[in-house]
């Protein structure tokens, strides 16, 4: 069930959002995913918290409120890496074994 153009943009203003993002803080026990610094109120420190799309739902209503698809993050790590992730179409975090992770990773291909 998708929306048309940017009109899930007005989505994240809802109380249903609001709600949403905040159980996912509290089952993320306040840390970011990424870097698991605590996260704060506000929108201007770089600890602030933001719920974040894992997968990005492009107006897809199911997805935009699918609490397994909503994650923890810090500004920081929102504003830098994932978004990057969002335009690359893959993370580029490395694994143990010095191979990236994620499976869309050009070199896992």
């Amino acid at each position: 069930m998708a929306s048309g153009g940017g009109d899930h943009v007005k989505l994240y203003r809802t109380k249903a959002w609001q709600a949403l993002r905040l159980a996912a803080f509290k089952r993320d026990g306040y840390r970011c995913k990424r870097c698991s610094v605590d996260l704060v109120k506000g929108n201007k420190h770089p600890n602030s918290a933001v719920g974040d799309h894992i997968e990005p739902h492009k107006g897809d209503l199911d997805l935009f409120y699918d609490l397994d698809n909503v994650q923890s993050l810090c500004k920081a790590c929102h504003d830098r890496h994932k978004q990057r992730e969002d335009v690359r179409g893959y993370g580029t975090t490395i694994g143990s074994d010095g191979w990236p992770i994620d499976p869309r990773h050009p070199a896992n291909r």
